[in-house]
């Protein structure tokens, strides 16, 4: 829609680079160490443009939504989709004079390049003057990459990034901590990984429907209920455990991962050959899990950190309410209009999702009204603060003013774009109104987040859904709410992989939270980790060793603290 916001710098031309540096690289040419990392550092950089996904460029065209609330920007934009319009035109015209020959063709051809040459410079000056002026939306909507050196000068000591990129054949994966800088290539097929993620994904995921947790029992083995940590260990030991040497000392990595790893929790990984049968659980308890080692923080894109790192210092939080959440939306029934028809063109209209009856379909969810008012008890704050059922709307979501509150949670579903047929955005599921409009169709989606007011310490969105439920990458929906969530002004956003046990969540919520505001306060991703490890070595009953309890939860965004 706007040319310059969607370009696709992650095409065909980044990808082919890498192709072609990556080999060079890793061949046994006599390069020196100066060299050598100025190729690490420019594939790294090559690597980040090529990652850009299609929900990137969804979330981009979604740009005048996002940019209403600005007369300025939204000129800024009209003129680079006026000047995007016109390039296209002359290019095309050009390719139809360029069959012509003779004097008038050429001299022809000439006036069509120069008016070319100039429109490409307007669009530039409109793309610094953007970047300049609104920096927020311009790393929203087309992140810009950061060296190696400049993910280093932002990392804290006792920090370290892990960053993926993913081909047919093989996976790339970079390990950066304030002093070290490495990379690894390994030779697996995309199909491979692909069946590694989603064996791992069914042994997590709720069966049958059921949100309980697992019963797991030394003395019995039920099929389905065993985590197969040899899997979960080989895809440590190939794509990671050859940066140990960077990262492996870092109390807390942050990490940017992508194809099958988008769509599993990397604190389940195992480092260490694992002793002992799957389903027993003292010998899960006693695994070397990834997050034994590490506290961990999920960013949307590398670029994101650098932005974070800038906002420290920045967050006011005197004079704020402790916590406002929305939860039980009104689902599970049929409107009035009749069942729905699946042969029926779903319509969509100004950004209104009119075929509501196919949010119907979704299931309900009375027990994330007992997690809210659990989380808003953790945070002293007031019962009024937690709207559930009828009072759970969108609009009311998009009339709160979200700018004076220290934590905000959503329990609800979640869906990936096209998790609803003509859905084009990731979006939390509101109740349903009577009448779809344009300011409530029950769809918050991404763009409509991203023009939310946060000032919010941490965002929980409780929801199922954020990646495929047989293992397929979820990055996509994920990256993209979380992008909108943090141009929002939220810090970080807490996030599930699976419908979570209910219990299970109320603890691992909870726990973070008093970890992060109770007498000896920790950073949230540290606040995390502690939980998810009291879970799981919690005896008194063996179904918290499994890792469908206590590991559903990522942080995306800030996970280190704010000052």
């Amino acid at each position: 829609m706007f040319r310059g916001l969607h370009r696709s710098p992650g095409g065909w031309n980044s990808v082919c680079m890498l192709r072609f540096l990556i080999p060079l690289f890793l061949m046994a040419f006599p390069l020196n160490a100066q060299t050598r990392a100025q190729v690490m550092d420019h594939v790294f950089v090559t690597a980040q443009r090529a990652g850009v996904t299609a929900a990137s460029a969804a979330l981009a065209q979604s740009a005048t939504r996002i940019a209403a609330g600005s007369a300025d920007l939204a000129a800024l934009l009209r003129q680079q989709q006026d000047s995007g319009a016109e390039l296209q035109m002359l290019t095309e015209r050009l390719a139809t004079v360029a069959e012509n020959t003779g004097a008038a063709a050429e001299t022809l051809q000439g006036e069509l390049a120069q008016e070319i040459a100039d429109i490409r410079a307007r669009l530039r000056a409109l793309d610094t003057r953007i970047g300049a002026k609104f920096p927020e939306f311009r790393e929203l909507t087309n992140p810009a990459p950061l060296t190696i050196a400049q993910v280093q000068s932002v990392l804290d000591p006792d920090e370290a990034l892990l960053f993926t990129f993913s081909d047919q054949y093989y996976t790339y994966s970079w390990a950066i901590s304030p002093k070290n800088a490495d990379w690894h290539r390994a030779e697996i097929d995309l199909s491979a990984r692909n069946e590694r993620v989603k064996t791992l994904r069914q042994q997590v995921s709720a069966q049958g429907g059921e949100r309980a947790g697992v019963a797991l029992n030394p003395g019995a083995r039920p099929t389905g209920r065993a985590f197969d940590r040899t899997t979960a260990h080989e895809i440590y030991a190939q794509f990671f455990a050859p940066l140990e040497h960077v990262f492996g000392d870092a109390a807390h990595l942050m990490t940017v991962v992508d194809g099958p790893l988008t769509s599993l929790p990397l604190a389940l990984l195992v480092r260490r050959p694992p002793m002992g049968g799957d389903d027993d659980p003292t010998a899960l308890r006693t695994t070397d899990w990834l997050v034994r080692q590490h506290a961990l923080t999920t960013l949307p894109n590398v670029s994101a950190l650098r932005v974070l790192r800038f906002a420290r210092g920045r967050l006011n939080t005197e004079d704020k309410d402790p916590f406002i959440g929305f939860g039980n939306p009104v689902l599970g029934y049929q409107l009035a209009q009749g069942p729905a028809d699946a042969s029926a063109p779903t319509v969509i209209t100004r950004g209104v999702y009119e075929d509501v009856r196919r949010v119907a379909d979704l299931a309900p969810l009375p027990n994330t009204a007992r997690e809210l008012r659990r989380l808003a008890a953790t945070m002293g704050a007031d019962p009024e603060a937690v709207y559930l059922a009828e009072n759970a709307t969108e609009a009311q979501v998009k009339d709160t003013d979200f700018s004076r509150v220290r934590v905000v949670a959503f329990a609800t579903h979640g869906l990936l774009a096209d998790g609803l047929p003509g859905l084009n955005e990731p979006a939390l599921v509101f109740s349903i109104p009577d009448t779809p409009t344009e300011r409530d169709d029950a769809l918050l989606t991404a763009s409509e987040a991203a023009q939310l007011k946060l000032a919010a310490e941490l965002v929980i969105l409780s929801a199922c859904d954020t990646a495929g439920s047989d293992g397929t990458p979820g990055a996509e929906g994920l990256s993209g709410l979380a992008r909108a969530f943090l141009y929002a002004g939220a810090r970080a956003i807490l996030v599930s992989h699976w419908p979570v046990d209910d219990f299970a969540a109320s603890v691992l919520t909870t726990s973070m939270l008093d970890g992060m505001y109770g007498a000896d306060s920790r950073p949230r991703a540290e606040a995390l980790r502690a939980a998810m490890l009291t879970l799981l070595e919690d005896e008194s009953e063996t179904r918290f060793a499994h890792p469908r309890l206590w590991a559903p939860f990522v942080l995306v965004g800030e996970g280190g603290g704010d000052t």
